[in-house]
């Protein structure tokens, strides 16, 4: 059987042993694979990853379409895809494009024999993955010490919530866990409300991000020295980089997150400039939904671009508007002023004036908009379609950073459970097919 194919890149070469799982750590292998890494992940044999099913309630969907379907019983899904309801399915669309562009395989690492495949792939990986609380991988003799004499020369990265070492080390999180422990739900939401929360588990994302940043300059590092080494990445504070104005406006200034006025919502504090808010604007959505602009100018031109704009250049002679430290006073007037000419317009239609004049602005867009409408997506290529056995033609996430010699692929669709356990035990590892059938027999793959 030949290697799976993989697109030329400036990782080709590199394999990824990848025994993570939800979502922040399939995304930093997932990122590798963008521009050629080898990345195999391993599920619990005899069973799945959660998010091969997650958003359907039921490991195997078969029968009506469920809520997240149309009436159709071949509707819409969600990311593009499309579902046949007399089929089973082992593709959940929030799985494939965590896992696009990798392998799959199936292994029982509480076997004996399945722990010693993990030794083996281990020893023929150039990095290792996971993201398990604390206490699991020395749960199965897998120490920092034991990897680390199993091979070398490689890295192994840890992402968990709170760190491998200290009292909260095993601990368990996902993203909501890590905003909320940073900081970072405390800070958002509007003045006087309590605080809203991100809703989705945006950490688990930035933290990927981060993740697949440290795992990349451990691989550098030990291509230069030849020796892997240990990383030990807590999501929690990956988290407080974004909390950096915050923090710093306690420790320099004694003020708290939570005070009268706080969180400033659209407004901007660091640095105090006005206008900087959103605007509502003519139409609705599809669900009766308001739409909206934002609008901020940074200087007093495009201050003076948008007043003409507006066909109110009185308002650069007006005391309360004339400076931005005037207009951050005033900010209440001035929102207010800027919302009546907005109102009876278009989203689109004012974004565009306004970056037309200088002024920068933004229509305020839904995740259908940027699916379904922004051309600015469509023309960077950020959706690629690929044809899935199971789903049908899926729209992956592309890579937003455009490298002009070694661009990144969106390569290979998401794998079908243990899709590659004969090239992987078999190729990369020399075991027979009667082998791979005794051990699948015992339930080791």
């Amino acid at each position: 059987m030949n290697a799976p194919h993989l697109p030329p890149g400036i990782l080709n070469g590199i394999r990824i042993l990848d025994f993570t799982w939800k979502t922040v750590g399939p995304w930093a292998p997932r990122l590798l694979t963008h521009f050629g890494a080898e990345v195999i992940h391993v599920e619990r044999a005899g069973s799945w990853d959660d998010h091969r099913y997650t958003l359907h309630r039921s490991p195997i969907i078969e029968g009506p379409p469920t809520a997240y379907q149309s009436a159709d019983a071949t509707g819409p899904m969600h990311g593009g895809g499309r579902l046949d309801a007399t089929k089973k399915y082992y593709a959940e669309p929030y799985f494939t494009t965590l896992h696009h562009g990798k392998l799959a395989i199936s292994l029982n690492t509480r076997h004996p024999k399945g722990l010693a495949l993990a030794e083996k792939l281990i020893g023929i990986s150039d990095a290792m993955v996971e993201n398990f609380s604390g206490e699991v991988l020395p749960s199965w003799g897998l120490t920092w010490e034991r990897i680390h004499e199993l091979n070398r020369r490689l890295v192994y990265m840890s992402t968990s919530g709170f760190g491998h070492s200290g009292e909260w080390k095993a601990f368990r999180s996902f993203g909501p866990t890590a905003q909320a422990q940073s900081g970072l739900t405390l800070c958002s939401g509007l003045p006087g409300m309590p605080p809203a929360g991100w809703g989705f588990s945006y950490m688990d994302v930035t933290g990927g991000w981060m993740g697949g940043l440290a795992l990349i300059m451990g691989l550098l590092e030990a291509k230069k020295t030849g020796e892997g080494f240990y990383i030990d990445y807590a999501v929690t504070e990956g988290a407080m980089a974004l909390l950096g104005t915050y923090m710093l406006d306690y420790q320099v200034n004694g003020r708290t997150t939570r005070r009268p006025g706080w969180p400033p919502g659209n407004r901007s504090v660091f640095p105090a400039v006005a206008p900087h808010n959103t605007y509502r604007c003519a139409g609705k959505d599809r669900v009766g939904q308001d739409w909206w602009v934002f609008i901020a100018c940074e200087t007093q031109e495009q201050f003076e671009s948008l007043a003409r704009l507006m066909d109110r250049p009185d308002l650069c002679q007006d005391a309360r508007f004339a400076t931005n430290q005037a207009r951050v006073v005033n900010q209440d007037e001035l929102d207010a002023i800027i919302g009546r000419w907005t109102r009876p317009r278009r989203r689109y239609d004012v974004m565009m004036k306004c970056q037309q004049a200088g002024i920068i602005a933004a229509a305020v867009q839904s995740a259908e908009d940027r699916v379904e409408y922004d051309p600015q997506l469509k023309h960077r290529g950020m959706h690629p379609v690929i044809d899935h056995p199971e789903i049908g033609e899926f729209e992956y996430e592309g890579y937003p950073v455009q490298l002009s010699r070694t661009p990144a692929h969106v390569h290979g669709r998401g794998p079908m459970l243990k899709e590659h356990n004969r090239y992987v035990f078999g190729e990369l590892l020399g075991l027979s097919d009667d082998e791979m059938t005794s051990l699948e027999s015992e339930k080791v793959i």
